[in-house]
């Protein structure tokens, strides 16, 4: 490699074309971290010139980072064509400032400025064929995710994208401060003096050897913010161009969905925040290798896989598109469905670990595993999550519990529910074990839930009480979640916490009240309400809650098994009041429903069976 320092006239003053090859990430600066600062360098260079021009004082010049090119075969024009290895968010931004201050000059009828910063923005139009090759008159030209928007913005015709919104930034601050001086002329004159002579970078030029997409991911895989999804893409599409393919047709059809912003957008799960393009990246990798590995190792596990396996380039660009289809899929089921309410279930939980699971089952389509098969194997995997949750065991082994599904599941596909039931029904040990019937409907008939659980775990489980208890003659089908609705459904206490002041303990009570205190915090004792009306019920006494909450409330769990007597219950003299034994068999119907949402392995076998759902 050669270095050498350079002004911008070095760099934006010659008719070059800076090309970014399509394996860089697109462009991703912003006004926060990075636009502001750059402006505020520049001001600054430029006040201690205007300084300098009083007192004769020299001004050092500013650096503004390092850039990296390599040679690229002159096409279609005489321009000299260079590609940018590194560094192409700073050559862009400089590029836009430019076209924020030609703005600027052009408003002020500075012909002068004008004319030399359309030299630092465009080439010679002699030098190319602008029909067939419109877009050679900009300097710069981005990453393809990033062309049309660039096109339109230094045309022009702006828009609403990010590049836009750097141009309205410069441009704004550019007119704001030179306004301030007293001869905005001399001010704006400074500003492209400076632009021009006192703006450094360090060009760093390959050499005919050196392996460009390798400098680059050398250069962006030690502690820059780069994302592992990058990297990937790097390193694809090297082997593709090594491999002589058609690297654009590559992109345009398999690639080109990842560089939107949805795939960009920034997700937490457990500790940590990455772009939703990485998260699925170590979902895919993990139903594809099997194998454990922190997120902090996606690369390099990506590559040890590519490399082991020797998959053909294309066939992996087109699985990623194919997973991530099915990616998006599965976050769009519906609430009313069994796949719908358990994701919304997943996401409450916190809890990702199935994901690989379920990209496999999905991946499998309909001809090899049919839709009720898949909804079994869901049903299972959403069984054995509430119920661990329920009964408050750990989800520190299910990376490995989930992979060993996938493991399970690929030994035949055409038959995958029924081998991860089997699988899951062979688990033992406090970490893994799926809780029986037994143990599942004591939890719920006997412990203090709400006080042992986590909210959120309580919430997803009346929700889903309150689903089961909808028919088709109910109004709403789907009960308004937690994750859609914020906190307008809150948990409820009908004998509240403190029953001291309106709740008189039993006659026949020995205990005068003693085992209240948990007994309130049972599944019997639970419903959901609005977040407006659970502090109006407060404390108050059985009559007048009953009041409210017939007035109010227009849940199945509340109207059907709290002010109603459930269907095991009797119901004479059933609303008369509300007391322990009103609790329990309350919470014995409530927990033999549950068993039946979130059922047992012999539950969903017997059950197909049954109805003949499930070809043999």
């Amino acid at each position: 490699m050669k270095a050498d320092t350079v002004d911008l006239r070095r760099i934006f003053g010659k008719d070059v074309r800076y090309t970014v090859p399509l394996f860089q990430r697109p462009y991703v600066w912003n006004r926060d971290e990075n636009w502001t600062a750059l402006w505020e360098d520049i001001r600054r260079v430029i006040e201690r010139t205007e300084r300098a021009g009083d007192s004769g004082d020299t001004v050092a010049p500013h650096f503004l980072g390092a850039v990296v090119f390599d040679t690229t075969p002159y096409l279609s024009s005489n321009l000299e064509t260079r590609q940018v290895i590194d560094g192409q968010q700073r050559l862009t931004t400089l590029q836009l400032f430019l076209y924020a201050a030609r703005l600027s000059a052009a408003g002020m009828d500075h012909e002068r400025s004008v004319r030399l910063l359309s030299k630092f923005l465009e080439n010679d139009e002699d030098l190319f064929d602008i029909g067939l090759h419109p877009d050679h008159r900009y300097k710069v030209w981005p990453t393809n995710a990033d062309r049309d928007q660039f096109r339109a913005v230094m045309s022009g015709q702006g828009g609403a994208g990010v590049l836009a919104q750097a141009v309205s930034y410069f441009r704004e601050e550019i007119d704001t401060w030179v306004a301030e001086a007293a001869e905005p002329e001399d001010r704006l004159s400074a500003l492209v003096q400076t632009m021009r002579e006192q703006l450094r970078l360090v060009i760093i030029d390959l050499e005919e050897h050196d392996d460009a997409q390798v400098v680059f991911e050398t250069l962006n895989s030690r502690g820059t913010p780069l994302e592992h999804a990058d990297l990937v893409k790097n390193l694809l599409f090297r082997d593709a161009e090594h491999a002589g393919a058609d690297v654009d047709r590559l992109y345009k059809t398999y690639w080109s969905p990842f560089d939107q912003a949805e795939w960009r957008v920034e997700q937490t799960t457990g500790r940590i925040t990455r772009s939703r393009l990485d998260v699925f990246l170590t979902y895919w990798l993990t139903m594809r290798t099997r194998r454990e590995f922190t997120s902090s190792a996606l690369f390099k596990e990506f590559e040890h896989w590519l490399r082991s396996d020797a998959p053909a380039t294309e066939d992996v660009f087109a699985e990623l598109a194919q997973y991530a289809e099915i990616y998006d899929r599965i976050d769009q089921h519906p609430l009313d469905g069994v796949e719908g309410r358990f994701v919304y279930r997943m996401k409450v939980l916190q809890t990702s670990t199935p994901m690989p699971l379920l990209l496999f089952l999905y991946g499998l389509g309909d001809a090899v595993l049919p839709p009720e098969r898949r909804e079994r194997a869901v049903r299972a995997i959403d069984s054995y999550i509430v119920r661990r949750a329920v009964l408050n065991l750990s989800n520190r082994d299910y990376n490995h519990v989930f992979r060993d599904l996938v493991a399970a599941a690929s030994q035949g596909p055409e038959r995958a529910d029924e081998l991860i039931i089997d699988a899951l029904r062979a688990m033992q040990g406090q970490h893994r074990e799926w809780p029986t019937d037994a143990a599942f409907q004591a939890a719920l008939e006997q412990d203090p839930i709400y006080a042992r659980l986590y909210r959120h775990r309580v919430r997803i489980l009346l929700e889903g009480l309150e689903d089961e208890l909808r028919t088709g003659h109910t109004e709403q089908l789907t009960v308004p979640v937690g994750e859609h609705f914020g906190a307008k459904l809150t948990i409820e206490h009908v004998m509240p916490q403190s029953w001291e002041e309106n709740w008189p303990v039993l006659a026949d009570d020995a205990g005068e009240g003693a085992d209240r205190h948990e007994l309130v915090h049972t599944l019997g004792n639970l419903t959901l309400v609005t977040a407006r009306l659970n502090p109006a019920l407060g404390n108050m006494g059985w009559h007048d809650k009953k009041r409210w909450l017939g007035e109010h409330s227009l849940l199945r769990l509340t109207h059907g098994t709290l002010l109603n007597p459930p269907p095991t219950a009797a119901a004479e003299g059933w609303a008369v009041t509300w007391d322990e034994h009103r609790i329990r068999e309350r919470g014995a119907y409530l927990a033999s429903l549950a068993v039946k949402i979130w059922p047992s392995a012999g539950q969903l076998l017997e059950a197909n069976a049954n109805v003949g759902v499930i070809p043999t």
